[in-house]
């Protein structure tokens, strides 16, 4: 496995890694890998909230808007006239669509933390018990 190569030429805590047994090896190669997709995730949920922010943004200046008065909004390359209703509603729709991804991302990465601090500890264990025996 790739990642257990890179493991090998590791030093993990003052241990070499072919002092760490193949069991402990493997949950290294699954701790490096949750923490690869958690950092993906906090990527993407910087994303989404900058988004959301931008959106947020935009709900308050239509709101703002008196009825009537045109509102212009980007498709694609072209810029496009529209009303302050239809407006609205694209915008309301988008923010909910964006916290609904951004609780899931939350959510995700929360389980992730989760599951990373599990295998912290099963890694720990292991090697205090390997040590000692």
């Amino acid at each position: 496995m790739f990642s257990e190569s890179i493991a090998r030429n590791h030093d993990y805590g003052g241990v070499a890694m072919q002092n760490i047994p193949p069991q402990v090896q493997a949950l290294l190669g699954q701790l490096e890998s949750y923490q690869q997709q958690i950092q993906l995730v906090i990527q993407q949920k910087q994303r989404v909230q900058v988004e959301l922010n931008d959106a947020k943004k935009a709900l308050e200046e239509i709101e703002k808007t008196e009825e009537g008065i045109p509102i212009y909004k980007t498709v694609g390359t072209l810029i496009v006239k529209s009303t302050k209703s239809k407006a609205l509603e694209e915008v309301k729709e988008k923010v909910e669509t964006l916290e609904v991804r951004l609780k899931a991302l939350e959510r995700q990465e929360q389980k992730l933390n989760e599951k990373i601090k599990e295998l912290t500890r099963q890694i720990q264990s292991a090697l205090r018990g390997g040590v000692a025996g």
